[in-house]
């Protein structure tokens, strides 16, 4: 039976070799982006305004979080219920003065229809089903808490990323950056993930930068910039790092800015996650000040969908997949 698997994994190796072992081959200082990142009073108002205009980025969306409750035309609440350890919970979400903020704590008076009274409390906002596009640049400046057992993160995700036989790119998970480094505060976390999120099928390319900058002072901006033939990540207007990891996404993706919480030693990228104590009294907060999407005329005829790339057929094959589970 070993050597049948073996066979079979060894096949599966080779259809999918070129997307899995793409490198990242540039550095964390990398030369500068294939497109100048977009203004908010530059870009043009609509598609059809920079059609008419020649071609060049437009707006998408602008939120600012004017007024008290999220936008339900752009976005939902993540998934309410549990998440990992914690809760995913709705009562954790609120907008005011401008700001969405996503709060953090032990609670154990909770009122909810599908969370118990007691645990770990969390959640955070994506647009998965209400605005979902490839290609272009994602922004949001944000301030997180410098705080332990916890992190912040924004993130783009696609409901096709666990197909196999194309890399990523049929759909990553992009994560534009994540907020595990409170005891190294000057670092960020990115990362670039694809073909499931099961061995031996997973796959991924991160790294870690030293921005030289306290990141949890006060707010900072964070990009991505995703063309068809690239990822560049941002910060504050500078980029940080440039990949192609796992074969770019050419598929459309959902944005999320979430709030993570672990009881355990160790976090993403190998960094302690230390005792995560907030209370009711005393929660953790994550600041999102605005998002802002655009859209490259440029890109437009590159976006394609998961059926437009062909699996090999052992890739199509339940039993198949289940074996190596």
């Amino acid at each position: 039976m070993n050597i049948f698997k073996s066979i079979g994994a060894f096949f599966m190796s080779i259809v999918q070799c070129v997307a899995w072992f793409i490198p990242s081959v540039w550095d964390t200082k990398p030369e500068p982006a294939p497109y100048s990142i977009p203004d908010i009073g530059i870009a043009a108002a609509t598609k059809e305004a920079a059609q008419t205009a020649g071609g060049g980025w437009y707006v998408v969306l602008e939120d600012n979080f004017d007024g008290n409750t999220l936008n339900e035309d752009v976005w939902m609440k993540s998934p309410h219920g549990l998440r990992n350890t914690e809760y995913w919970c709705d009562n954790m979400v609120r907008v005011e003065n401008g700001e969405c903020v996503v709060t953090a704590a032990v609670l154990d008076d909770n009122v909810c229809d599908v969370c118990p009274a007691s645990g770990d409390f969390t959640s955070g906002i994506e647009t998965r089903g209400k605005l979902e596009q490839a290609f272009g640049y994602f922004e949001a400046r944000v301030k997180y808490p410098k705080a332990p057992g916890m992190w912040t993160a924004m993130w783009l995700q696609s409901n096709t990323m666990s197909r196999l036989g194309n890399g990523g790119r049929d759909g990553s998970e992009i994560d534009i950056y994540e907020s595990i480094f409170y005891a190294n505060p000057t670092k960020t976390g990115m990362c670039v993930h694809w073909d499931s999120y099961n061995n031996p099928w997973y796959r991924s390319v991160g790294t870690v930068v030293d921005t030289g900058k306290d990141l949890y002072d006060d707010y900072h901006v964070w990009g991505l910039l995703w063309t068809p033939e690239s990822y560049t990540f941002f910060l504050d207007g500078e980029p940080i790092w440039r990949t192609g990891a796992g074969g770019v996404a050419q598929v459309e993706e959902f944005l999320r800015l979430t709030v993570e919480i672990r009881r355990g030693e160790w976090g993403p990228y190998g960094e302690p996650l230390g005792v995560f104590t907030a209370t009711k009294d005393n929660p953790y907060e994550y600041f999102i000040d605005y998002v802002r999407i655009y859209q490259h005329t440029d890109f437009l005829d590159s976006i394609k969908s998961a059926d437009d790339m062909k699996q090999p057929w052992l890739a199509r094959q339940q039993w198949f997949l289940n074996w190596f589970e």
